[in-house]
C-alpha cells in the first residue's frame, strides 16, 4: 500500500490516512526542527474540512521504537 505525499503550508510533507471514512483522517507530518529542536515526526487528527487538531511529536530518534510498539500491540491483539 502507498500513500500520497503531500506538502503543507510550512513546506512540510506529510501523508494522510483515513481513520473514519468521510470523517477525520490521522495525519503524519515529518518536520524538520521539531519541539526538540531536531527532526521528528508529528500525528495530528484533522478532521475533513478543517485544520489539523495540535498533536504529540516523535523525536526521529524514537522513531523505531515507536514503530515497534505499534507493531507489537497489533500482533499480540490479532
Amino acid at each position: 500500500m502507498t500513500h500520497e505525499v503531500k506538502t503543507d503550508s510550512s513546506n512540510q510533507k506529510y501523508i494522510e490516512v483515513e481513520t473514519v471514512k468521510g470523517v477525520e483522517s490521522l495525519r503524519i507530518t515529518y518536520v524538520k526542527d521539531g519541539f526538540t529542536g531536531s527532526p521528528c515526526l508529528r500525528l495530528n487528527i484533522r478532521p475533513h474540512g478543517k485544520s489539523p487538531r495540535p498533536g504529540p511529536e516523535f523525536d526521529m530518534e524514537y522513531t523505531p521504537e515507536f514503530l515497534s510498539a505499534i507493531t507489537q500491540l497489533l500482533i499480540e491483539t490479532k
